[in-house]
């Protein structure tokens, strides 16, 4: 009868931790993105024919934190046309077949670009310089699942607990150019049974380009596992290939103008204005809805504007 009782009570337990760690696994909430929220505006007098004419003013709502322009992305839709807003370019438009899916940031410098990891027989090559999908002998890195491993000839360093924008210079001569070993970039969470990108940039150096990277999350928008996706921009006065590409970058039509000039962070307390630049986008009367994300999660939006 003991027994019996033992192994009913074990039997509970270990159903009570299981439903526990399902809970947590599905009901488990990303620490990408923000709880910002941001506040649509009036920008003066309606649109006119010019394509010069400011059209949004956005605001965050009291308690915001300060966020990378590097990590967002912001656009304007009208009748049912998205329009990417940035510093000066954008992504161009048009979906990709390619294993490596590479969005340029609001500043116009700053790339989030996502990795197909998933084919276990074959691994995804990645040109960093050129932000694209490439063959072994060309590659930066090569990614399978987890695996992640830097190409022979790369320089590199990593550079623990320190944040993508803090990286703005580094000395050649600091870099290591042992590539053999798998990057170490990431911590599994056993708990919440999730890959967690360790807080660290990594510095790199290939045929005398430098850039600097941090891994973002290991899941795509879908939440699905083997899409290790990355920050990366040009570091040391680097000329980054990739925003020379017609094929990857072109001007935005809409521009964005911050009222304290700061084109590295979206502080709290800063508005901005958004403005055609030479594309007219509405010319009344048209409703505009601005959609928002960082670090490739959504930010509530409140407000449209109406012209008349």
């Amino acid at each position: 009868m003991m027994l019996k009782r033992s192994l009913i009570f074990a039997t509970c337990l270990l159903v009570a931790i299981a439903a526990g760690w399902t809970y947590l696994v599905m009901n488990y909430e990303s620490e990408l993105g923000t709880q910002n929220i941001i506040v649509v505006s009036d920008a003066g007098p309606n649109a006119s024919e010019s394509s010069d004419d400011s059209l949004v003013v956005l605001a965050f709502e009291d308690g915001a934190e300060p966020l990378a322009w590097s990590s967002i992305q912001l656009s304007i839709v009208v009748e049912g046309q998205t329009h990417t807003c940035s510093f000066g370019s954008q992504s161009t438009d048009g979906a990709s077949a390619s294993k490596v899916e590479a969005a340029l940031g609001a500043d116009g410098v700053t790339f989030t670009t996502v990795i197909d990891a998933s084919d276990e027989s074959i691994p995804t090559f990645l040109d960093l310089p050129a932000q694209k999908a490439t063959d072994e002998e060309n590659s930066t890195l090569r990614f399978s699942k987890t695996d992640v491993f830097l190409a022979d000839g790369v320089q590199w360093a990593y550079l623990d607990g320190v944040t993508f924008q803090d990286v703005t210079q580094y000395n050649v001569s600091d870099l290591s150019n042992q590539t053999e070993e798998r990057l170490e970039w990431y911590s599994y969470d056993f708990t919440e049974h999730r890959v967690q990108p360790n807080e660290g940039v990594y510095v790199i150096e290939h045929d005398g380009l430098m850039f600097k990277m941090q891994f973002i999350t290991y899941y795509n928008q879908a939440d699905e596992s083997r899409y290790p996706t990355i920050v990366v921009a040009a570091l040391n006065g680097t000329a980054f290939p990739a925003l020379d590409d017609a094929s990857l970058v072109e001007p935005s039509p809409c521009l964005i103008v911050v009222s304290d000039g700061n084109t590295s962070v979206w502080s709290s307390n800063t508005t901005i204005t958004l403005i055609e630049n030479g594309v007219q986008i509405c010319n009344g009367p048209c409703s505009l809805e601005v959609q928002a994300s960082y670090e490739t999660a959504s930010i509530k939006v409140k407000g449209t504007r109406s012209i008349e």
